[in-house]
């Protein structure tokens, strides 16, 4: 399916790149290397392991944990002030999460709760597929510009913690699983033009991803009603790639090529 839609997005690239659009000095296609940063605050993240070995102070750590998102692509001009593109995502981090079981027996006259945290690790490998405006006086691929990006993930989960008898039971994609997670975000910026050829760009964005809410607290309200919990693993994981992906202050550098 990931091969389908990438051939799909291809196609429609070099439709729009051999059109009448004369794009800039007669060149149409920049091929770019993007990343996205974003605060990671008390979540783990790619940088957990090193700053817990190197910084002491508990506070100096939260602010200088990153959220990485790499999103390379190939972007073509379609007018003289806009431009479309496509990419590929790539995200990596560890999570952590927690979940509650609760026993009640009204009846018998007791209760018990049980609270089981866990970390991982996700990797994530996708796509993008964006449209560029650029705003005012100027047209592409150098000034301010608008952009509406269209992202999708699919990522693999690992667990690091061997799961107690009553976990493998409510939760049996607790040890790994994997599954996909869309998003859509808005980006302003600014593209900068040297030598007429190498393109810096610097931005910012805003968005959602299509899920990643649910990860809470994980709750069995009846044992022995044995309901499943509210709550999965794979909602952490979600939710971690959402708390990287709402936010993000863009650095990229690209090529304008033919």
């Amino acid at each position: 399916m990931k091969k389908i839609y990438l051939f799909t997005i291809a196609i429609l690239l070099s439709g729009f790149c051999l059109g009448q659009n004369t794009g800039y000095m007669g060149k149409h296609v920049i091929f770019n290397a993007e990343g996205y940063l974003s605060p990671s605050w008390k979540n783990p993240n790619p940088l957990s392991r090193t700053l817990d070995e190197h910084i002491n102070s508990a506070h100096l750590r939260r602010y200088l944990g990153l959220n990485y998102i790499l999103s390379p692509n190939v972007e073509c001009i379609v007018w003289e002030k806009g431009s479309v593109g496509a990419g590929y995502n790539y995200y990596n981090s560890p999570y952590k999460g927690s979940l509650y079981q609760e026993f009640t027996s009204p009846s018998q006259g007791y209760y018990f709760n049980e609270d089981y945290s866990f970390t991982g690790q996700v990797v994530a490998h996708g796509f993008n597929v964006f449209y560029k405006q650029y705003l005012g006086y100027t047209k592409a691929p150098l000034g301010f510009y608008a952009k509406f990006i269209f992202d999708g993930f699919f990522y693999h989960y690992t667990n690091n913690e061997e799961p107690p008898q009553w976990i493998g039971y409510y939760h049996p994609d607790f040890k790994e699983g994997k599954s996909m997670l869309f998003g859509a975000k808005a980006e302003i910026g600014y593209d900068y033009l040297f030598f007429n050829r190498l393109r810096l760009s610097f931005g910012f964005s805003f968005g959602s991803t299509f899920g990643g809410y649910k990860a809470m607290k994980g709750f069995l309200d009846d044992y022995s009603s044995h309901e499943a919990s509210t709550t999965s693993v794979n909602s952490f994981v979600r939710n971690r790639i959402l708390n990287a992906y709402w936010f993000g202050l863009k650095v990229g550098v690209g090529f304008l090529a033919f």
